[in-house]
C-alpha cells in the first residue's frame, strides 16, 4: 500500500518505540484498570460542576483541589459508609433468615463488618477464661498481630488505589482541555475523528452523570423515607434493612420500564405476608407501598430520568445491557467499562462503519 511505501527505517523505529512505550503503560494500567475506570466515571460525573466552578474561580489548581476536597472525597466517604452499613444489614438479614447458607458467598466482604480478634482478646481478659494473663497473651497476641497485619495490608491497598484514583482524577479535570488540544492538533483536526470523539465524550458525560443522579436521588430519598417511617412506626421497624433496600432501589432505577419496582414490590409483598400471618400491623405494608410509590418512585422519574432520556444519544436499553454484561464479563469494574464500550460501539456504528463499508464497496 502507498502508506507503507513511505515508511523508511526511521519511521519504523519511532513506531516500534511508541508501541513499546504504549505496551508498558498499558501493562501498568491493566493491573489497576478498575481504579482507572472509576476515576474516568467520577471525572465525567463531576466535570460539569468543575467547569462551573472554574468559570467562577478561574484558577485550575484551586478549582480542581476544591472539587476533590469538598465534593469527591465526601462522596466517596458517604458511598463507602453506606456500603459498610449495607453489608452489616445484609449479614444480619442472612443470619436471621433461612438464607444463612449464602453467607459464604459474601464472607470476604462480610468479614470486614464483623468483630475482630481484638474484641475477643478484650473479652478474654474481662471474662477470665481460667488461664493466666501470660497464657492469654501467648494464645491471643500472635493471632491478633496476624489479623492486624492482614488488615494493614488491606487498608494500604485501598489507600494506594484511592490515591491513584484521586491523582488521575486531578489531572483529568485540570488538563483535559490541554489533552484535547494536543490530540486534535496531532490528527490535524480531522473532521471525522473530531466529530466521533466529541460525540463519545458528550454521551459519556450524559450517561455517567445522569445515571449517578438517578441512583443517588432514588437511594437518598428511600433512606430518608424508610428511616422516617421506622421512626414513627409502633411495634417494631417497618423496613428492617433501610440502607440496603435503598441502595438496591437506587440500582434498580437503571432497569427500563420496570425500574425500582423490581426491588420494592417483592419486598412489600413479603411485608404483606408477614402482616397477614403474624401480629405485624396491616398498615405497615400499606404505608410502605404508599410512601414508596408516591415519594420514592415518583421523584427520580420526574427529577432525573426525563433529563437522562432527553439528553442521551444512546438508547437506555443498550446502556442497561452495558452495565449488566460489563459486570458479568469483567467483574465490578465492568460497571464502568460496560457503558464506555456501549457508547463507543454506538457511535462507531453510526458514524464510522457506514463510511468504511462505502469505501470497501467503492473499491
Amino acid at each position: 500500500m502507498a502508506v507503507f511505501s513511505r515508511w523508511d527505517g526511521k519511521r519504523v523505529l519511532w513506531v516500534g518505540l511508541g508501541l513499546v512505550i504504549a505496551a508498558l503503560i498499558g501493562l501498568a494500567l491493566f493491573r489497576y484498570v478498575g481504579t482507572l475506570l472509576f476515576a474516568i466515571f467520577v471525572y465525567y460525573a463531576i466535570r460539569p460542576l468543575y467547569r462551573h466552578l472554574d468559570r467562577v474561580i478561574d484558577h485550575p489548581n484551586v478549582t480542581t483541589t476544591a472539587t476533590i476536597l469538598f465534593v469527591v472525597i465526601p462522596m466517596v466517604a458517604v458511598a463507602a459508609y453506606a456500603g459498610v452499613v449495607a453489608l452489616r444489614e445484609l449479614d444480619q438479614f442472612l443470619t436471621a433468615s433461612d438464607l444463612e447458607a449464602y453467607r459464604s458467598v459474601f464472607q470476604p466482604y462480610l468479614r470486614l463488618t464483623q468483630e475482630g480478634n481484638i474484641d475477643r482478646l478484650r473479652e478474654a481478659f474481662r471474662g477470665g477464661s481460667g488461664g493466666s494473663i501470660a497464657d492469654v497473651l501467648r494464645q491471643g497476641v500472635p493471632d491478633v498481630l496476624g489479623r492486624l497485619r492482614s488488615i494493614a495490608g488491606f487498608v494500604f491497598s485501598i489507600l494506594a488505589r484511592l490515591f491513584l484514583m484521586l491523582t488521575i482524577l486531578f489531572y483529568l479535570l485540570r488538563d483535559d482541555e490541554k489533552l484535547r488540544r494536543w490530540f486534535y492538533e496531532s490528527i490535524d483536526h480531522d473532521d471525522e475523528i473530531v466529530s466521533f470523539t466529541e460525540s463519545v465524550d458528550d454521551d459519556l458525560e450524559t450517561v455517567f452523570l445522569s445515571n449517578l443522579v438517578v441512583i443517588a436521588v432514588a437511594a437518598v430519598t428511600a433512606v430518608v423515607t424508610y428511616t422516617g417511617l421506622n421512626y414513627v412506626a409502633s411495634g417494631g421497624p417497618v423496613v428492617g434493612t433501610p440502607v440496603l433496600l435503598s441502595l438496591l432501589i437506587g440500582i434498580g432505577t437503571l432497569i427500563p420500564a420496570v425500574g425500582m419496582k423490581i426491588v420494592y414490590v417483592p419486598y412489600g409483598l413479603i411485608l404483606l405476608g408477614f402482616a397477614l400471618t403474624t401480629p405485624t400491623p396491616l398498615w405497615h405494608p400499606i404505608a410502605f407501598f404508599g410512601l414508596t410509590f408516591v415519594v420514592v418512585d415518583t421523584i427520580p422519574d420526574f427529577f432525573a430520568r426525563s433529563y437522562l432520556s432527553a439528553r442521551s444519544g444512546v438508547h437506555m436499553g443498550l446502556v442497561l445491557l452495558g452495565y449488566f454484561l460489563g459486570t458479568l464479563a469483567f467483574g465490578w469494574y465492568g460497571l464502568f467499562l460496560g457503558p464506555i464500550v456501549v457508547v463507543l460501539a454506538v457511535h462507531f456504528a453510526h458514524m464510522i462503519f457506514p463510511a468504511l463499508v462505502s469505501d470497501l464497496l467503492g473499491e
